[in-house]
């Protein structure tokens, strides 16, 4: 009778003991290391040990994570050992010293998620956000360019990198450091190569004009000329009457201009604002696009010299 008793009373409890959830921790007669005092993430710190009771800590001044020094400046920065824009590819995105098919077709992914609504999946720069509005009006500030631009076509692929990462135009178009990371920012520049070789076939990944120009001690017309390539100016000023995202350089010294000011006269002296301050004057049309341009005087009186001359 005992027996059958305990035996009763074993199978009505175990059933209990299987599935059943409990906030209680479970009974260890030897409780070892189950129970021990212990910090975890995102909880508050209850051991007393750090005096800011957090127990995810910062990591020590001075120090890097494993695998987080990025110090490879061609990969992360997007520039060559001597601080310029790099011409070619880093070594890290290239499988035996080429760009392979499956880094190109993970670039063409990125790119119709992140660069095609405004760039245009073929990349002329008529993507479904760079279309008018319902009112007739453009959604964007400034119009993504096309990459058949024979700017674009040679550009080098650090100031591609440079665009994606550090974003252009003030911010008209936004870094995409957050969503996208330096692997995908180098794919997406070999789909684009591919873009503008499917229209030209001369155009090559690496390669491309990359302008130095050796500082002067005599600001001249010659500096200018190089200034205006250097310092990108062609990106969005015209030399020959072409509307681009800011006005044409052509005839433009000695105009009067609308502008958020008032009229003004386009002089040295308004120049040289325009190019140091360019949010003091808005011409009238024309999008607040332009980032101030790190110049030094003869620098800035060289791009005067050469946008005066372009009668």
């Amino acid at each position: 009778m005992r027996t059958s008793c305990f035996t009763l009373l074993f199978l009505l409890v175990l059933p209990g003991c299987r599935g059943g959830e409990s906030a209680q921790p479970p009974v260890h007669l030897i409780r070892n290391m189950f129970t021990q005092e212990k910090g975890k993430a995102y909880r508050k710190d209850t051991s007393g040990l750090f005096a800011d009771g957090r127990v995810m800590r910062l990591p020590v001044e001075g120090t890097v994570a494993q695998g987080q020094l990025e110090d490879d400046t061609h990969f992360y920065e997007g520039l060559d050992d001597k601080g310029q824009p790099a011409q070619t590819f880093p070594a890290a995105v290239k499988t035996d010293g080429v760009l392979s098919d499956s880094f190109r077709a993970r670039g063409k992914a990125r790119y119709e998620i992140y660069c095609a609504p405004c760039h245009g999946l073929a990349g002329d720069g008529k993507g479904p956000v760079a279309q008018l509005a319902l009112d007739g009006g453009p959604r964007l500030l400034v119009a993504p360019p096309s990459y058949a631009d024979p700017r674009l076509k040679e550009m080098v692929v650090g100031k591609m990198y440079s665009a994606i990462k550090n974003g252009v135009n003030a911010g008209n178009m936004p870094s995409y450091a957050v969503q996208v990371p330096v692997d995908d920012r180098w794919a997406i520049i070999a789909h684009v190569r591919g873009l503008q070789r499917a229209a030209d076939p001369a155009v090559q990944d690496e390669g491309g004009v990359n302008v130095v120009v050796a500082k002067a001690t005599v600001a001249s017309l010659a500096q200018g000329a190089l200034l205006y390539k250097a310092k990108t100016c062609n990106a969005c000023h015209s030399v020959d009457g072409t509307r681009v995202v800011g006005p044409s350089f052509k005839g433009l010294y000695g105009r009067m201009e609308k502008t958020s000011a008032g009229d003004m006269m386009v002089d040295d002296a308004y120049l040289k604002e325009s190019m140091l301050q360019p949010m003091a004057k808005i011409v009238d049309g024309y999008p607040p696009a332009m980032p101030p341009l790190p110049l030094d005087p003869i620098e800035v009186q060289s791009l005067i010299l050469f946008i005066a001359s372009l009668k």
